[in-house]
């Protein structure tokens, strides 16, 4: 069973939580037709594809804002690949939602696409798959990512061990110690 504080659920591949048959936009589409095609379905990205329907790009909201909106642009006139996040960072389907939460608060960015051991791409992992399986686990690695880029965390480690705030992934308790074993972050009490 998987609880809300995430004892076990960090530990989920990506592809249990993933969205599978995310929606893909060709590279050579406009930036209308992408916002179109996100306003019907009711979702801030698209996953772009080229001519052989290869994995090229990510096209968010946000992208269309920063590179169209505010610069007064015809979105009709403007092709997807001009505005696309690229390159794509992708994970394999069989790593975990962990893994994950991780990489995308080491890029800065909200969706991974996911990818077979062929590297296919068969779905899509966003922050919010996350957040409903493991609810604190994107704070946690947001907020290491935030401490480690800081250089704060030298003030943290004790040799060989990072700790860190959040609630531990065992007993659900919020801690300024949390420290990895196992695979999961425990508070002093659970180690």
């Amino acid at each position: 069973m998987i609880t809300q504080n995430g004892s076990k659920s960090s530990q989920l591949p990506v592809q249990d939580v993933m969205s599978r048959n995310p929606i893909v936009i060709g590279i050579d589409e406009s930036v209308k037709g992408a916002a179109q095609l996100m306003k019907e379905a009711d979702i801030g990205s698209l996953v772009v594809v080229d001519r052989e329907k290869d994995l090229t790009g990510v096209i968010t909201e946000m992208d269309i804002v920063k590179e169209v909106t505010s610069k007064h642009l015809d979105p009709e006139e403007v092709d997807v690949e001009e505005v696309m996040s690229t390159p794509v960072e992708t994970i394999e389907g069989k790593r975990s939602i962990k893994e994950a939460a991780e990489l995308m608060a080491n890029l800065g960015i909200r969706r991974l696409p996911v990818r077979d051991e062929k590297d296919d791409m068969i779905g899509i992992v966003t922050e919010n798959d996350i957040l409903e399986i493991a609810p604190t686990l994107i704070d946690i690695t947001r907020e290491y990512n935030r401490i480690q880029r800081s250089g704060e965390i030298e003030k943290y480690k004790e040799p060989g061990k990072r700790e860190i705030s959040g609630y531990c992934e065992s007993c659900g308790v919020y801690s300024d110690g949390l420290v990895e074993e196992n695979g999961e972050l425990l508070c002093p009490e659970c180690r």
